[in-house]
């Protein structure tokens, strides 16, 4: 009896104690993580989030289907999606769905988490604002956020926060409970988490990719008066290309508290939905016709931080999104989140291969996630290319 009631003081203690200094969120975090059999969150958590909705298209445009006739994975194939808990896997070329097949009970209404897939999805509302004239991706990032004038920014620019080139030592560490990404994805008050950073050294030499530089970047959004970035995104993106369903982006509080979004992650759509992006992406911001972000700024998103200045070396990354070439040489790029969330867009193919899951390979072969290379293998050979 007494030891039991030593564990329940202990464990009140604990539990205040965490909440004083600031870190109860870890509960939270606890919830949906290793109390579901994780180690870190995973692609069905939208159930613990606060959310905005992002309305479906009024006139939503299916995309068209093929009969995949003998179009098949390999064994070798479908032992990988076994092994890493694949979730859909979709090949699309132009306006119509070629492959399509989806496990662990999904289907194609299933909304998922992007994960970090969705910092695209922000650098390209930074192209609706470049495209209005209301940013300038040459401009010191202070121009748009005071607190980064002089010394505290020495010269950042919005282009090389897009480019993950902003020194500023956040930390990218989502298992570590009191590092910043932790913080960031599970607590409140995100813009008070924000708020202390600043830039120590000359930027632009170094390429380090933190989710820092993305929550920046919805800060200038949100800090340009013209809605929120789920705004954004509902009015010139997602409705213009005719999404069928709703998405969500989890916000850091309720919605009617003014919360605002986690946006270097938790953008729930369905894996068809997802694959607007690759379309739109593959066309250079048109879609069927209609030049919805300006095509330099939808150029310069694709080209290799390396190809755009001297500074930096790093040619596997453009405006938040991965680059690479495939066997033949064609460019692609690629939205890539943890448990290995993916669009991958070739444009040489008018290609989109869209994959979702619960695991992913960790291991490296080259500066890019090495399952990219391998999903967009998948997809090549299911096109016949």
């Amino acid at each position: 009896m007494k030891t039991a009631r030593v564990l329940l003081i202990s464990s009140f203690t604990l539990v205040a104690l965490s909440y004083i200094s600031g870190h109860g969120y870890i509960w939270g975090g606890l919830a949906e993580t290793y109390f579901r059999g994780w180690k870190n969150s995973n692609i069905d958590d939208i159930e613990f989030r606060d959310l905005r909705t992002i309305s479906a298209a009024n006139n939503a445009s299916p995309w068209l289907a093929k009969n995949e006739g003998d179009l098949a994975f390999t064994e070798e194939e479908l032992a990988w999606h076994e092994e890493y808990l694949s979730a859909s896997f979709l090949v699309l070329q132009g306006d119509t769905l070629l492959f399509e097949r989806y496990w662990q009970g999904h289907d194609h209404t299933t909304v998922t988490n992007s994960f970090s897939a969705c910092k695209s999805i922000v650098a390209l509302a930074i192209g609706l604002a470049v495209t209005d004239g209301k940013v300038r991706v040459q401009d010191e990032l202070a121009a748009y956020l005071p607190r980064f004038a002089g010394d505290g920014g020495k010269g950042l620019t919005v282009q090389e926060a897009l480019q993950m080139r902003s020194h500023i030592p956040f930390g990218e560490d989502y298992a570590n409970p009191f590092g910043f990404m932790a913080k960031a994805y599970y607590r409140e008050g995100i813009q008070e988490l924000l708020e202390p950073y600043r830039v120590p050294e000359l930027p632009g030499a170094k390429w380090k990719y933190e989710g820092g530089n993305t929550m920046l970047l919805g800060e200038l959004m949100a800090g340009l008066n013209q809605g929120s970035l789920s705004d954004w995104v509902e009015q010139r993106l997602w409705g213009p290309m005719g999404a069928q369903h709703d998405a969500f982006w989890g916000l850091d509080a309720p919605d009617e508290e003014g919360g605002i979004e986690r946006c270097f992650a938790a953008y729930y759509a369905t894996s068809r939905d997802f694959a607007r992006f690759g379309k739109l992406i593959n066309h250079e911001g048109s879609w069927n016709g209609n030049q919805l972000i300006d095509s330099t700024y939808m150029a310069e998103m694709v080209t290799p931080i390396a190809a755009m200045t001297d500074e930096c070396d790093a040619s596997h990354y453009g405006y938040q999104i991965w680059l690479g070439e495939t066997e033949a040489g064609e460019p692609f790029s690629c939205m890539e989140g943890l448990r290995g969330q993916m669009v991958i867009a070739v444009p040489a193919y008018d290609l989109v291969v869209v994959r979702t899951g619960y695991k992913k390979d960790e291991r490296k072969t080259s500066a890019l996630p090495s399952d990219i290379e391998r999903v967009l293998d998948m997809g090549l050979r299911l096109l016949g290319e």
